[in-house]
């Protein structure tokens, strides 16, 4: 498990030598370089490089014919340095560009669609963590203070599907940009039987977390009564487990939790048990493998002696529900994040959004959410913005923040209506949609 990206089976556990990383399974676009129409094109872009210059990640191209770019931005962000003057952000045409720094990693965002510099430097923050979660901090300061001009993307080789499939996620999926945990809508007796399965099979000597997690939604948690895992780290958690390297199989691979401890590892065990549902085991012991074997054997029994994990699959396999299955008609829609919980769903999108307005719908969330939660005396609490093709609503009171998307001829008295309509539906579901007692020890 050198420089923290080995991840070893089951069959290989005890046999370092037989370690593999895992392959970029996204098939992600790497075009050759920045002056290729077709990388042009994109509407964005995250690039990472070192202090010195050096290529480390770019979501689009290939790093190494992405050099003098690298090489540009370096420059950029040095001048400014100089002159004790960071540079944070700027326009150039319908660009927003945005730098981030940390350490000896240099980040750069660029957006042509209009992107709130505040947005890009969040997004810029959980690519860095993503990073940090498969090296550390500490060992990322210490390679670059030996060799400036080191390349790290022989450490990173194999993970970048890993970071890929994060990136994608935040311009489709409002999960990262809200820092709260998506549940999966399951009955309320059906979670705390699972609870109590975690609780029973006995968590061996250095076991922190237990959970399930079926397509990045949280089912249930077990942790210790005087500890938690931040949101953004579990995130970075339930990106790896959806990789389909991890879907047969069991795995223990070393992983940073940068919220957690950014400078060194836990030990992360990942095991499917059934076809949509993950078993994810975080224990501080390095040699734990077969303790944890032992305890999936024990959950895996346990749920299997009646229809809990079948239940359990079939609600998974689901996904999230449709709009229409929260009793109202019209809705497009819908994010609610509990405050207090620290939880959140969201419906599927109406089978008539097409992918560019779903994508554009996400971003006008994130857009909105900024100025509901950017603080201040007087914080907006209801935000109503409607174009062509939809009307976006916002609305944060001090339990709950609620984002729904409706057809633009739907009158403002209509649409809140339908939202009360929602509000009311979810306090009556509200023990099936979030985790609302998880076990501890």
């Amino acid at each position: 498990m050198a420089n923290g990206i080995a991840y070893l089976s089951a069959t290989d556990a005890n046999d370092p030598t037989t370690a593999s990383t895992s392959s970029d399974e996204l098939g992600a676009e790497k075009l050759d370089d920045f002056s290729s129409p077709s990388w042009r094109k994109r509407s964005r872009h995250f690039l990472v490089l070192s202090s010195a210059g050096k290529p480390i990640y770019s979501r689009f191209g290939n790093e190494a014919q992405l050099s003098t770019l690298m090489s540009a931005v370096q420059a950029i962000i040095s001048t400014f340095a100089d002159m004790s003057d960071p540079v944070k952000s700027m326009t150039m045409g319908q660009h927003t560009i945005v730098f981030y720094t940390n350490g000896p990693l240099y980040l750069l965002a660029v957006s042509d669609r209009g992107d709130p510099a505040e947005l890009l430097r969040n997004e810029l923050q959980l690519l860095h963590s993503q990073i940090v979660s498969i090296l550390t901090s500490a060992q990322l300061t210490k390679i670059f203070e030996q060799r400036s001009n080191f390349d790290l993307r022989q450490l990173l080789g194999g993970t970048e599907g890993l970071i890929d499939h994060m990136v994608d996620k935040l311009d489709t999926d409002l999960s990262f940009a809200l820092g709260s945990l998506d549940t999966l809508w399951i009955r309320y007796k059906l979670r705390e039987r699972i609870g109590k399965a975690l609780l029973a099979a006995r968590p061996p000597k250095g076991l922190l977390y237990a959970m399930l997690v079926a397509d990045m939604k949280l089912v249930t948690l077990l942790r210790p009564r005087k500890h938690s895992l931040h949101p953004s780290d579990l995130h970075l958690l339930f990106n790896m487990a959806t990789s389909r390297t991890f879907l047969t199989g069991e795995h223990w691979m070393p992983m940073c939790f940068p919220k957690f401890n950014d400078q060194g590892f836990l030990h992360v065990y990942l095991s499917y048990i059934s076809p949509h549902v993950a078993l994810i085991l975080v224990s501080a012991d390095r040699d734990g493998f077969p303790a944890l074997t032992q305890c999936r054997e024990r959950i895996y029994e346990d749920l299997s002696t009646d229809d809990a994990l079948q239940r359990l699959d079939d609600a998974a396999s689901q996904r999230a529900l449709r709009p229409s299955e929260l009793g109202v008609t019209g809705l497009l829609q819908l994010y609610y994040r509990n405050k207090t919980l620290v939880q959140h769903f969201g419906t599927r999108f109406d089978g008539s959004v097409g992918e560019d307005q779903r994508r554009r719908i996400i971003n006008a969330y994130k857009r909105l959410r900024l100025y509901i939660s950017g603080g201040g005396l007087n914080p907006l609490r209801i935000i109503y913005h409607k174009c062509e093709s939809d009307t976006v609503l916002a609305w944060q009171s001090s339990a709950f923040e609620l984002y729904a998307t409706v057809a633009p001829a739907m009158e403002v008295k209509g649409m809140i209506r339908l939202v009360n309509s929602v509000l009311e539906w979810i306090k009556n579901e509200e023990d099936h949609l979030f985790v609302v007692k998880a076990p501890s020890y």
